[in-house]
């Protein structure tokens, strides 16, 4: 069995579709790494139909952890 983690992502800037205060979650099991920019891009275009540019930084986005 194992673990999974919740993690939202905010976000910090405008790129593209992308708007200021865009919020997604991500869920990952097995480890507690920090959602990639290409799991962050699929939890966007579950949400809300749009895929970040492939510009898009992960820099742009506040990832917390959720307990």
């Amino acid at each position: 069995m194992s673990i999974s983690y919740l993690w939202k992502v905010k976000a910090l800037k405008n790129t593209g579709k992308v708007v200021l205060g865009m919020e997604v979650e991500v869920i990952k099991s097995g480890t507690n790494a920090k959602p990639n920019i290409k799991e962050i891009g699929d939890a966007l275009e579950r949400k809300y139909g749009i895929r970040p540019l492939s510009g898009c930084s992960i820099t742009y986005f506040d990832i917390k952890g959720v307990k």
